[in-house]
């Protein structure tokens, strides 16, 4: 299951199973319908057993193998959520050629063989539960991948997200609270610290002492220097020298005891400040785009599959058989020679 998971991180998605099948019949009856797709019981009962082989073969001992009810219950909603979404794509006039498709299994090839030394084909066999590459289920997969992410290009634009955190920055900006920017020493041993003290009151360079002897690596390469920051930040002791004990340009006339040691502080500055500086908004706008953009987008989409699976449903255009559990003898034997599903 652990490789499942692994898989599925590697293509960037929150679902697992996709499956297309034929019309449906009375020899094969359909597991699940969206409109015009079926996804027949034999379909998925095969996709089945190819995880059940694959979590066989790769077991992780932390986590609890699903059992076979949930697997199908699994497979057949990735199968709705797929056609669902792949429909309102084409409602939209999106879609994905031919070649596009290609080109997306031999980007998935490459994400693996750089993450695998396993055989690209039995991946998809044991961890999506295709025969291979070459499945139309595993294509349609593809598809659905690449239309998902043009749908929800066209549904949250990079300009929109990009002014609406902007908007935000500029309202933390506006908003000023007073704030304080120390530099400090940290050090283990009291006696060390008063020694450090005694440097520094005789002419000693606070920087060169920190990068000395501070045992605090996130800012002793920088002088000591914490930065502008609110209260709230530090510990009480630490905070307190700041914003209560200092004027700005002195020092520590003790060392400071807290949890991490004793410190010995400096006060550089402290003023009502923004609650973040206009001077960073352009880094700080493409540090937070690109999670920020994929979070709204996946929002997005899913508000839209729910409400037009909803319509769906009440329309009679997704039917879901109830769920069946069915233990097949084998699978392929070229693709999984010791499929044998737990009963």
């Amino acid at each position: 299951m652990q490789r499942v998971v692994r898989w599925v991180s590697l293509l960037v998605l929150g679902m697992l199973l996709v499956a297309c099948g034929n019309p449906m019949d009375l020899v094969n009856p359909p597991a699940a319908r969206v409109n015009s797709k079926v996804l027949t019981k034999t379909e998925l009962n095969t996709r089945i057993d190819r995880l059940e082989v694959g979590m066989k073969k790769n077991p992780d001992p932390n986590m609890k193998q699903p059992t076979r009810a949930e697997l199908t219950a699994m497979v057949t909603e990735q199968f709705v959520v797929q056609n669902v979404l792949i429909d309102l794509a084409t409602q939209k006039k999106i879609s994905a050629t031919t070649s596009e498709v290609d080109a997306q299994v031999e980007e998935f090839r490459a994400a693996v063989a750089q993450n695998s030394k396993e055989d690209f084909d039995m991946v998809i066999s044991d961890q999506l539960g295709f025969k291979d590459s070459k499945d139309v289920g595993f294509r349609e997969f593809c598809t659905y991948f690449l239309v998902q992410k043009r749908l929800a290009e066209t549904l949250v634009t990079t300009d929109t997200v990009t002014a609406e955190i902007r908007a935000e920055l500029e309202a933390q900006a506006a908003n000023k609270e007073l704030q304080a920017n120390g530099a400090h020493i940290l050090v283990a041993d009291e006696a060390l610290a008063k020694t450090i003290i005694e440097e520094l009151n005789n002419g000693g360079d606070f920087a060169a002492l920190a990068a000395k002897y501070s045992t605090d690596p996130g800012s002793k390469d920088n002088g000591g220097d914490l930065g502008w920051v609110g209260k709230g930040q530090f510990v009480p002791e630490f905070e307190k020298a700041l914003f209560d004990d200092l004027k700005v340009g002195e020092l520590t006339p003790a060392p400071v005891k807290s949890q991490f040691g004793y410190h010995v502080i400096k006060l550089l500055g402290r003023e009502e400040r923004g609650q973040f500086d206009m001077a960073n908004i352009d880094s700080e706008i493409g540090n937070r785009l690109p999670s920020t953009i994929n979070q709204r987008r996946s929002e997005e989409i899913a508000k839209l599959i729910d409400a037009e699976r909803k319509k769906a449903t009440d329309e009679k255009r997704i039917e879901v058989a109830p769920t069946e559990v069915v233990v097949t003898p084998s699978v392929d034997a070229a693709t999984a020679p010791t499929a044998t599903p737990a009963p």
